[in-house]
């Protein structure tokens, strides 16, 4: 069966914090990532939840940087807290750990979003708030970006991270 890079859902929570993940959504990812995933921090309001071989590309890119630099140790103890592995049950259900959860004000309702084994997951409401947009400003940002007019490091560019 092919795989797909990407997938949007939206779930419900449980008080615990469990999660059921879609059947959509494992399906969407090579067999043997379906069942054990790293939750970290995610790079902006979200939460990250990296199938293995997606975290373990990260964490390559982590552990080849100079560790004595303080920018880096810094943003490696920040993206390592609160890092945790979750296995799924039976049901396909996993835990997001309290903290987690806290700090990026998950609560009754989410969206998981997959993008090449990365699971972002985002308070709905926070989700639609930040990226819901009219067909005409999608059309626009869309002729923005293939004009060129959106290139790293330009002002501006950060306002969709």
């Amino acid at each position: 069966m092919p795989t797909f890079d990407y997938g949007y859902w939206e779930v419900s929570v449980e008080r615990s914090g469990r999660v059921k993940l879609p059947a959509a959504l494992l399906r969407a990812l090579p067999e043997d990532e379906r069942k054990a995933f790293y939750v970290t921090h995610g790079f902006g309001e979200h939460i990250m939840l990296w199938s293995s071989k997606a975290y373990e590309g990260q964490m390559a890119y982590l552990n080849s940087l100079n560790r004595n630099l303080t920018l880096v140790k810094q943003y490696r103890n920040a993206f390592l807290r609160n890092t945790a592995c979750l296995e799924c049950d039976a049901q396909d259900r996993i835990v997001i750990p309290k903290p987690l959860m806290e700090q990026y004000d998950i609560e009754k309702e989410i969206v998981l979003l997959l993008d090449n084994g990365k699971i972002e997951i985002w308070n709905c409401s926070k989700y639609h708030d930040k990226f819901d947009m009219t067909p005409e400003e999608l059309e626009k940002l869309n002729e923005e970006i293939h004009l060129g007019h959106f290139q790293s490091g330009k002002e501006g560019a950060d306002e969709l991270s």
